[in-house]
């Protein structure tokens, strides 16, 4: 498993903000495999992308979650 140094973490982005990014990828995966939206995107990349989205919630739970769990942040 690859090792990436650690960098202190900075709160630059509120919790909706955080909420949205992670909406946006499981959207941005959905478009990768889709070879209508995305025709050149080799074959291993939509199998990775069907991976990662085989248990990833549907964009309203998902919305859900998160906001639950940042809601106790501190903007």
């Amino acid at each position: 498993m690859l090792r990436f140094p650690q960098r202190p973490r900075v709160q630059i982005s509120a919790a909706g903000q955080k909420v949205s990014a992670v909406v946006a990828a499981r959207d941005f995966l959905l478009r990768l495999t889709n070879h209508k939206e995305t025709p050149r995107i080799p074959r291993e990349v939509r199998r990775e992308a069907r991976a990662l989205l085989r248990h990833y919630p549907v964009a309203d739970e998902l919305r859900e979650i998160l906001e639950q769990a940042y809601s106790g942040e501190s903007d």
